[in-house]
């Protein structure tokens, strides 16, 4: 038998089809070669989630109809490279468990002890539900039954009706945006509907890549929260959330810029800084997000902090920060307490 020493040599040798997704941030399919240079320390993983990475993989073989999910986490190192001892000891455990045969019926004890191990873990609902729609139209599954039902609610959305709309509906509906009776259903509900449901859309859409009538209607309905006498700090972050899957612009950038002038809350600046990090290579937008998060308590300083420069793309703009001779004594205090706690 040829040598194991990764999870995709592992996958092949067991002689199944495969496709993995990152579900860190948000549901997004993983490149296999770019995941096997990951795997052979070649390059960081691109979207790490506190110092982990975190893989939804989708399994199957050519001869069976069934198809399996494993959710597993993986450390990481400080430079975002991956601890190949982690998928080892993983790999030991399944081989161990069911040898080389990954697919067919597990009693309840074998099902158990495969779960049983440090790697695995459990997807957050929306993000589950995201992958579920993701996978259910590449096998050209017909959507869940509430994504009929979330379809009539966006006719006339109000108050009454949304709470009996599954994720599962959300989720299906974000992954058929392409269909302009859709684009347009939601484009026009878009400043009508409820926070309740709008919290729940947003989460869904920040696995999709939004066409740019979709991601007119969310600036407008935030330049609209923006102007009430009290915006609702959640509904600003569930908004723009909505953006994660979508590549950064000069609009949105601009918006950002707006929503951090004013005193933005712990939920907004987690948001910018979970999902729309990418915006942040926008050197302006870094300096002033860096500022305001100052402003918040130190331990939560340091936690965003430690998690910005853990992203590759960002790590050299936030390491920059600490030697800036520009920056404000706030930023200058907070960074000197993230050293003195380490």
């Amino acid at each position: 038998m040829t040598t194991i020493n990764t999870l995709t040599d592992f996958l092949t040798q067991a002689e199944t089809q495969f496709q993995l997704f990152d579900l860190g941030r948000q549901v997004r399919p993983l490149d296999s070669a770019e995941f096997v240079r990951i795997e052979q320390q070649a390059i960081p993983y691109p979207w790490p989630l506190q110092q982990h990475a975190w893989l939804g993989v989708h399994f199957f073989q050519a001869t069976e109809e069934k198809h399996y999910l494993w959710f597993l986490k993986f450390a990481l190192d400080e430079r975002g490279l991956l601890i190949s001892a982690g998928p080892k000891h993983f790999m030991d455990l399944v081989a161990e468990t069911l040898g080389y045969k990954l697919t067919g019926d597990l009693d309840d004890a074998t099902a158990k002890r495969l779960a049983d191990n440090p790697y695995t873990f459990r997807p957050a609902e929306a993000k589950m539900a995201s992958l579920h729609a993701k996978l259910g139209r590449q096998l050209e599954q017909a959507p869940s039954s509430y994504y009929q039902g979330l379809c009539h609610y966006l006719v006339a959305p109000g108050q009454d009706g949304w709470q009996q709309l599954g994720l599962q509906g959300f989720a299906d509906f974000a992954e058929r945006l392409q269909q302009e009776s859709n684009l347009a259903l939601v484009c026009k509900a878009m400043a009508r509907l409820p926070n309740e449901p709008l919290h729940a859309l947003c989460q869904s859409l920040e696995s999709a890549a939004l066409p740019p009538a979709l991601q007119g209607a969310l600036l407008e309905r935030l330049g609209k929260e923006q102007e009430c006498a009290s915006p609702d700090p959640e509904t600003l972050a569930y908004l723009c959330r909505a953006f994660a899957a979508t590549p950064a612009n000069q609009a949105r950038t601009n918006k950002l810029l707006t929503l951090l002038e004013t005193q933005p809350s712990p939920s907004l600046l987690l948001a910018i800084a979970g999902r729309l990090w990418p915006d942040l290579q926008h050197g302006p937008l870094l300096d002033l997000f860096l500022e305001q998060l100052a402003q918040q308590p130190t331990p939560f300083f340091n936690q965003v902090f430690a998690e910005l420069v853990t992203l590759p793309l960002l790590r050299p703009q936030v390491l920059a920060t600490l030697r800036s001779p520009n920056r404000s004594p706030a930023l200058s205090r907070a960074i000197g307490r993230l050293f003195n706690a380490n």
